[in-house]
């Protein structure tokens, strides 16, 4: 019984760590390189100087959705792109990294 639970333990973390990797390729793409349908920035979250919006989309994707964010409509990052007036995306400012526009 204790092995089965060992086991089962192991396993869960296995998973967990696996999304978590994945997580960090995701949110690290970039335009013109492998990227993905929802998010592709022109300047890539991980190698901006202000690591805020790639610490975001990691945490999201891997601790808040399990990695459905990142196939699912309404994210760009893993950040919420709804509702309009309050969507995650724009208020934390990583809109403007993923567009190139100055202020970041």
């Amino acid at each position: 019984m204790m092995f089965r639970i060992l086991l089962a333990f192991c396993l869960f973390s296995t998973a967990a760590s696996v999304t978590l990797v994945i997580c960090q390729q995701y949110c690290s793409s970039v335009q013109g390189a492998a990227s993905y349908d929802n998010c592709a920035p022109w300047n890539s979250y991980a190698l901006a100087s202000n690591q805020t919006c790639y610490n975001l989309c990691v945490h999201n994707c891997a601790a808040v959705y399990d990695g459905s964010c990142m196939t699912g409509n309404g994210f760009r990052c893993c950040l919420k792109t709804t509702p309009t007036k309050t969507q995650e995306f724009v208020t934390s400012g990583c809109n403007k990294l993923y567009n190139n526009l100055p202020g970041m």
